[in-house]
């Protein structure tokens, strides 16, 4: 898998934090926001604008609505740009302030493979730092950075979640920028003889510093050297190795790696690490990688099924089929279309969906049954129709069976097994047995 597929989850993340409400003075600072944005050029010009909904981008319009953002004194809106479609700039002023928090403006590039574009990184590059010199020339900074966003996630700056986090040096992104306040914390010489490839003093005593040219290459072997000798600089209680074997292991998470699924339930587990985010997807896949379920024990040799001893053995196959099986459809058929074809490509679907909302153990007692009967009836309709196999009905539904080739298989004890606990749903997948019916059906 090439790196741009594996990392296509990432996003670039880049926030400026203000001491100073400039709405608190009334809506003059919306024009210079608004200069401020718009001077990121072609690309990242604001098209269109998210207030209670979602409008053509207009100066006038939003001045005549801001109101419709407004709560309490605070306004929130979103500016989406014009070349990068999920891409957004964001305007905050806070209802809950503390002394370094009260504005914020923010830009969410997606995807981050934005800025490896070949001929583009280093002018999309300059596009960030322009903007923070040009936020930090009319509004005063209390803290801001620029990074990927999962990397940020994956590190200890608590930025990205609370606004509100205490502004002190976490980690050291791509771009990092200091207002006075925190300067001063730290030591103003200090910050100004931090080893970067870009450092600059701003107006107003902020300071801003790069530790590559680009973000491009922020997770490589130099990227990550460079972050780790600007924050040991920074915070010299910390040391050099530990930092950089701490920034190598989250590196890990942008290198592909390729699944190697049991093939029994190869697209089940597929369908399950689409819930992981790119910090966890290796660690997902290598787990999965070894995980082998056990091989169904929901079977004997069909030489030892018992006979049928219900009064009806037709009336009871209508039954499993007509009602206990539809009865899955009409549960499923929202969540999982594919359970209307009773195809067993909707085996897989099925038991993500089940194993996903950990139905089974929450389900009071008679609705638990009720799965089980829908389940175990759906499952043994495709042993039948699909494989050629013959219902052997029971009394007690978990003694009841198909009969492929030369073994019993009890769907209705598999599908018991199955919702004992989310574990249970990958350990005794429908999946698995069915496909195990079909390897031994030849």
């Amino acid at each position: 898998m090439h790196a741009d597929e594996w990392n296509a989850q990432d996003r670039f993340a880049f926030e400026i934090l203000s001491p100073l409400n400039p709405f608190a003075q009334g809506l003059e600072a919306l024009d210079e926001i608004l200069d401020l944005v718009e001077s990121t050029g072609r690309e990242f010009r604001p098209k269109h604008m998210t207030l209670k909904r979602r409008l053509k981008y207009s100066r006038k319009v939003l001045r005549e609505r801001l109101d419709e953002v407004t709560f309490r004194g605070s306004i929130s809106f979103t500016l989406g740009c014009t070349h990068f479609r999920d891409s957004f700039f964001s305007v905050s002023s806070f209802l809950k302030t503390t002394e370094d928090a009260k504005f914020g403006l923010s830009l969410h590039v997606n995807p981050f493979a934005i800025f490896r574009e070949p001929g583009k990184a280093e002018e999309r590059a300059l596009v960030l730092v322009k903007l923070a010199r040009g936020f930090a020339s009319r509004f005063p900074v209390s803290y801001g950075f620029a990074h990927s966003g999962t990397d940020f996630a994956m590190g200890s700056d608590p930025h990205l979640r609370d606004s509100f986090a205490p502004k002190q040096v976490y980690e050291a992104h791509w771009l990092n920028l200091y207002g006075p306040r925190m300067v001063e914390q730290i030591g103003r010489q200090r910050v100004l003889s931090t080893p970067a490839f870009l450092l600059e003093e701003l107006p107003g005593g902020a300071v801003l510093f790069l530790t590559r040219p680009t973000p491009a290459d922020f997770a490589s072997e130099e990227a990550r050297l460079a972050q780790a000798r600007a924050l040991v600089h920074l915070r010299p209680e910390l040391k050099l190795e530990d930092v950089l074997a701490a920034l190598r292991q989250r590196s890990l998470a942008f290198s592909p790696i390729e699944p190697d699924f049991d093939p029994d339930i190869a697209d089940l587990l597929s369908l399950i690490l689409q819930r992981s985010g790119l910090d966890r997807k290796r660690q997902d896949i290598e787990r999965l990688n070894h995980y082998r379920p056990p091989p169904p024990s929901e079977w004997l040799p069909a030489r030892d099924a018992p006979s049928p001893d219900v009064p009806d053995v037709a009336e009871a196959i209508r039954l499993y089929e007509y009602q206990y099986a539809e009865q899955l459809a009409a549960l499923l058929h929202k969540e999982v279309p594919s359970v209307m074809d009773a195809s067993p490509e909707s085996l897989p679907q099925i038991d993500y969906f089940l194993w996903w909302r950990g139905w089974g153990p929450r389900l009071p007692e008679a609705e638990r049954e009720l799965l089980i009967q829908s389940l175990g009836a759906y499952l043994g309709m495709l042993l039948v129709h699909r494989l050629g196999g013959r219902w052997v009905p029971r009394r007690s539904p978990e003694e009841a069976a198909v009969i492929v080739g030369g073994r019993a298989w009890l769907p209705f004890l598999r599908a018991r097994h199955h919702v004992q606990s989310r574990q249970a749903a990958l350990d005794c997948s429908l999946t698995q047995l069915f496909r195990y019916a079909q390897r031994f059906l030849h």
